[in-house]
């Protein structure tokens, strides 16, 4: 078992060690580059300014730069310091030429700048805050309408529901009314029994009233027609 670890450990070595000398040079890379990499620098105002070759008067001039120039800072040493200009060259310079602050007409030309911007910025605001104040209103007017709108549906449903409530109520009735209207007929047929019986009871009784009658003159008749007959008698 040892073996077997200590046999991946002398395989992973080489393995380690590729990966240390990459990463560590990359990091060599890594901050070469940093210190290569330049830092902005801008020319003091001056007739021109020259960049040699090397740290020297000794050495050939290969640029001249005005006040102003922006160029970026590669290297520095006590009087000298290297730098790279926008074409690529690169060179010695004087150090008392160099700046970190930019000359004036640069700060006023970037302030100038910024102005415009914050002045386009201030415009745009603008329009923002009026299409926003614009929509604003536009909300507002919606929203009334729609409160307007919102008491009438209320309004409308309270008519309804009060409506409703009548149409119920006259429902009721008329289902009360319907029953007495058939209570009312119910009694009226009775009533209209009892007064054809009652037209039977009369007919009747005037029928025995007739008859009643007619006998009692058949009896008179007889009556009388007797007393006539008696009467001749008594005077023979």
């Amino acid at each position: 078992m040892l073996s077997k670890h200590t046999n991946t450990l002398s395989h992973s070595l080489p393995v380690l060690s590729l990966a240390l000398m990459i990463s560590l040079q990359f990091s060599i890379v890594f901050f070469s580059s940093i210190s290569a990499e330049a830092e902005t620098r801008y020319v003091k105002p001056s007739s021109e300014a020259v960049v040699r070759r090397g740290q020297g008067t000794e050495y050939k001039i290969t640029a001249m730069v005005k006040d102003g120039t922006v160029v970026q800072l590669l290297e520095e040493n006590d009087d000298f310091a290297r730098i790279q200009l926008s074409n690529g060259k690169e060179g010695w310079i004087l150090k008392r030429f160099l700046s970190s602050e930019p000359p004036l007409d640069k700060i006023v030309a970037s302030l100038r700048s910024k102005q415009q911007e914050m002045l386009q910025q201030a415009h745009d605001t603008k329009q923002q805050l009026d299409t926003v104040s614009t929509l604003l209103a536009k909300t507002e007017q919606e929203r009334d309408q729609a409160s307007s709108e919102r008491d009438q549906l209320r309004a409308s449903y309270k008519s309804l529901k009060e409506g409703t409530a009548n149409v119920v109520q006259i429902k009721r009735n008329m289902q009360t009314t319907s029953l007495e209207n058939k209570a009312l007929n119910q009694k009226l047929v009775l009533i209209e029994q009892e007064n054809d019986t009652l037209r039977n009871d009369d007919t009747f009784k005037w029928f025995l009233a007739g008859g009643g009658v007619l006998l009692l003159g058949m009896l008179i008749g007889r009556t009388s027609a007797g007393s006539r007959k008696r009467k001749p008698s008594l005077l023979q």
